[in-house]
């Protein structure tokens, strides 16, 4: 989205609203405003509504007076709507009521949502970087945490809140934490990350599509080793799923970094090469994951891992699958692990095919060599011969 479009959106909206009961009552929210800070490129819009049920009746408001493409996506339960503006129609955009939330479950991050004021909006968010609203009508940036703006500006990831509790409510924003981080280069607050690393356990109840969605975005996104580097290294990635769970367990040979630390060396690599291609990001990342599986000692005891890429070909199809990757990415993912075994496998047998060829060809030298010395030896044999049949015949020639 170009800026002008986002500002544009504000306008509209601004119009539209001038003189109705939503009018005031307008904000842009959380990350659009943080990027236009920032002076980023804006992706999204998100507009939040102070009154009850906001997000829902103003999204139903615009669809019966005809603004909207189509019947907008409502999600009732949390007071929000995703909607298509006529005028704006490649634009997808969420409308969302100002809420206050309560977390009782503490195996669920689904907190109970009520509506709430925006005073209370903006402190249930994640970060302070993420809780400024632009008022619609005004243009006026609000920032009631007093640390938003300054945070964007001097790069600082804080909590609003206490950190313990906002992790400890909503565990993806560890992820999150970790993303933004090495996504703009920013740096975490010491007490958001002391808070941070003793939480990390709740991870532990993240659902699979949430993980999957924010491990994609670590992997495909810059600065890998700020991300799923330091995910891995405050014991994060292995509440993923069981395979990761081994991976980060699994040392192929003593002194040697996990499988999963060698994982994120290797999409780390292919970033600082500059391919971004995803297939091959995925591929760098379970490349090794057949050794999990393809592991024998020999008979000095030392551990091999025979066409381990092989294995781990079909490992990481099922994995990719499991996590709700595109099936095409998945087999491209396959083609790409297997192809090095098969690789390998070529190489060493042209290794084998050139050390066969070699070791004839020295064959074939010692023997010429041998023949030469033999005939050499013959000659000399022959020479001896007629120097002494020489001499022979010189003592029985008669003296005149």
């Amino acid at each position: 989205m170009k800026d002008n479009t986002y500002h544009k959106i504000l306008e509209y909206f601004r119009q539209l609203s001038e003189g109705t009961k939503w009018d005031g009552h307008l904000y842009a929210v959380g990350g659009c405003v943080r990027d236009e800070i920032l002076g980023s490129p804006i992706h999204d819009v998100d507009i939040a509504v102070d009154l009850p049920n906001g997000g829902v009746n103003f999204a139903m408001w615009l669809f019966h007076h005809k603004y909207l493409v189509e019947m907008p996506i409502l999600f009732r339960k949390f007071g929000t709507a995703k909607l298509r503006l006529r005028k704006f129609p490649e634009e997808e955009i969420e409308v969302v009521q100002t809420r206050a939330e309560k977390y009782t479950d503490k195996t669920s991050r689904c907190p109970e949502v009520v509506s709430g004021t925006i005073k209370e909006d903006c402190f249930r968010r994640d970060f302070t970087v993420n809780t400024l609203y632009r008022n619609i009508k005004t243009g006026e940036i609000l920032d009631m945490t007093g640390r938003g703006v300054n945070d964007i500006k001097e790069g600082i990831i804080r909590t609003p809140l206490d950190p313990y509790e906002t992790f400890d409510d909503d565990p993806v924003r560890i992820l999150r934490c970790l993303r933004f981080c090495a996504r703009f280069g920013w740096k975490i607050d010491e007490a958001t990350m002391e808070a941070l690393r003793k939480s990390v356990d709740r991870l532990s109840i993240v659902s699979r599509e949430r993980w999957s969605g924010e491990f994609r975005k670590m992997l495909f996104g810059k600065n890998v080793k700020d991300s799923l580097g330091a995910l891995v290294n405050i014991g994060g990635l292995k509440y993923m799923n069981q395979l990761m769970r081994e991976m980060s367990e699994c040392v192929p040979e003593p002194g040697d970094k996990s499988l999963l630390e060698m994982a994120v060396e290797a999409v780390a690599k292919l970033e600082e090469e500059g391919v971004e291609d995803e297939a091959q990001r995925l591929a760098a990342f379970f490349g090794n994951v057949g050794m999990l599986r393809a592991g024998v000692r020999d008979k000095s005891g030392k551990m091999r891992y025979p066409r381990h890429e092989h294995i781990g070909g079909l490992m990481a199809a099922r994995a990719l699958k499991h996590m709700g990757i595109d099936k095409d990415l998945a087999e491209d993912v396959k083609r790409i692990i297997q192809g090095r075994d098969e690789a390998r496998v070529k190489k060493e047998r042209q290794q084998k095919q050139l050390a066969h060829r070699e070791h004839q060809q020295q064959q074939q030298d010692e023997k010429a060599t041998r023949k030469k010395e033999r005939a050499a030896r013959h000659r000399a044999m022959l020479e001896r011969h007629r120097r002494y049949a020489r001499r022979r015949k010189a003592k029985q020639t008669p003296e005149e």
